[in-house]
């Protein structure tokens, strides 16, 4: 599990691109990837079916929609906000996004953050309050010229979920 926790994170560093169009101005930047749901007990990840996702910007919904039957989803947002993106709705235990655009404004160029999100169902007996906050931080890096995740802050969920995952593959604990 420790395994997919960081194959996770590696694929969101990997495919995290942000590029520019030299001569066009864009107010937006596009948040797609895949949803995937995580068998704590050990079998395969799989694409999860149109999974719940809403997005907050500065802490009202501005969205909410369902990932494509192959866990797919893609939307585009406005620059110079913060948002957090919820996925899971009722079906899975919700992971949090957060992602601020503020210092980004618009005209500046075409962003896109690639992330894909592995989800799980809930558990008899188990709660994850880790996943009370965000399980992932992004902010524009200037330097780099694209959003980039805080790999410290999500490495440490990661370890504290995957303490969770433990027990619960030791206990063989059914879902909720």
């Amino acid at each position: 599990m420790m395994k997919t926790l960081v194959a996770i994170i590696i694929a969101l560093g990997a495919s995290l691109g942000a590029f520019a169009k030299k001569g066009q101005e864009y107010d937006l930047f596009v948040l797609q990837g895949r949803v995937y749901e995580i068998d704590l007990l050990g079998g395969e990840d799989k694409p999860a079916s149109e999974v719940q996702v809403v997005i907050y910007q500065n802490k009202d919904i501005y969205v909410a929609f369902y990932t494509a039957k192959n866990g797919d989803y893609e939307f585009q947002l406005p620059l110079g906000f913060e948002y957090e993106v919820w996925f899971g709705g009722s079906a899975f235990v919700n992971k949090k996004v957060y992602i601020d655009s503020r210092t980004l404004k618009p005209g500046k160029s075409e962003t896109e953050i690639v992330l894909d999100m592995g989800l799980f169902r809930p558990r008899d007996n188990f709660t994850f309050e880790i996943l009370q906050e965000p399980y992932v931080k992004f902010s524009w890096d200037k330097e780099f010229g694209q959003f980039t995740p805080d790999m410290e802050y999500t490495e440490e969920r990661a370890r504290e979920l995957e303490k969770i995952f433990r027990k619960i593959r030791k206990s063989g604990s059914s879902r909720s």
